[in-house]
């Protein structure tokens, strides 16, 4: 039951870091680009943005409660730092692709050995570059679709794990 949570939580992590963050990017982004048309923005449009990117996103699947669609109400990143939460998406798939290049044993141990190498130099760093080339040093270039795959296969790994320990819990009942 312990690994079952842990293992749920960890897939709740990157749904909550990576997809819903990536999702309210994509609505920010939508919302301003209105604005910028010269376009109005009431309470319905900014909730039709957030429900359609919702269907988008997760499927006809989700049933979505109207608190969801005004879920944007909600988010200080918003109002107070624009353009603010991709941060967390883009941060959560560089750590995933860091973490993939020093712990995958599809890669030699020399590879594993660099990319900790270069995972270390960057920590060292501290700030002194921009943070795109500090990243870039480290191995991940985020201008490449590639740096982003680490997160849908740790994410697939989780719930492979996660329907094998549900199997496994329901074979000892």
């Amino acid at each position: 039951k312990e690994r079952i949570a842990l293992i749920e939580q960890a897939i709740g992590g990157i749904v909550g870091t990576y997809y819903i963050q990536s999702l309210f990017a994509d609505y920010e982004y939508q919302a301003h680009k209105i604005v910028e048309n010269g376009g109005a923005i009431t309470p319905e449009i900014l909730s039709g943005i957030m429900s359609k990117l919702f269907t988008e996103y997760f499927g006809s699947e989700l049933s979505m409660d109207e608190l969801q669609k005004i879920i944007w109400a909600r988010i200080p990143h918003f109002y107070n730092s624009p353009y603010y939460v991709y941060q967390y998406a883009t941060s959560f798939a560089s750590s995933a692709n860091l973490y993939d290049r020093i712990t995958n044993k599809n890669y030699s141990a020399q590879e594993r050995d660099n990319a900790k190498e270069a995972y270390l130099n960057l920590l060292k760093s501290g700030g002194n570059d921009h943070p795109m080339n500090q990243l870039k040093k480290a191995g991940v270039d985020l201008t490449n679709k590639d740096s982003f795959t680490a997160v849908p296969k740790e994410f697939n790994r989780l719930l492979d794990l996660l329907e094998k320990e549900l199997q496994n819990s329901k074979e000892k009942r």
